[in-house]
């Protein structure tokens, strides 16, 4: 069973053969190599090549991948291939609760220094 049974959302500009033909030349080499021509292929030949390999060979390739110190270039791969679900990051989110809450958050913070004001302010009127 090949990646994503073949289908990919990006189109790509290689014929099924040509890919075929590239895949076969590239199951020639041993793994290290494999993983090493994955560092400098361009990255549309990479997808094309890997969405024709089984799955379990493309997670070893990944998984050396990351190995090696190329985690990016490896969650690039599986994003693509649809093996990982896109990365939100930390920041992202908090923006996200934050412009849902807005009101409620404002209307909060308000009080606190309503609230901050009143207690500042009752320290003179006793003194």
């Amino acid at each position: 069973m090949t990646v994503m049974n073949n289908t990919f959302t990006e189109p790509t500009a290689f014929s099924t053969s040509e890919i075929v033909a590239a895949r076969n030349a590239f199951l020639q080499y041993d793994l290290n190599k494999q993983v090493e021509l994955l560092t400098v292929m361009p990255h549309e030949e990479c997808m094309a090549v890997l969405g024709h390999c089984s799955v379990t060979h493309v997670h070893q390739l990944l998984e050396r991948l990351n190995a090696q110190g190329h985690q990016r270039l490896a969650n690039k791969y599986a994003r693509c291939l649809g093996m990982i679900r896109p990365h939100r990051s930390l920041h992202t989110g908090v923006g996200t609760w934050i412009h849902q809450r807005r009101a409620k958050l404002f209307a909060f913070l308000s009080l606190v220094l309503a609230v901050a004001a009143v207690s500042y302010l009752s320290v003179f009127v006793f003194v």
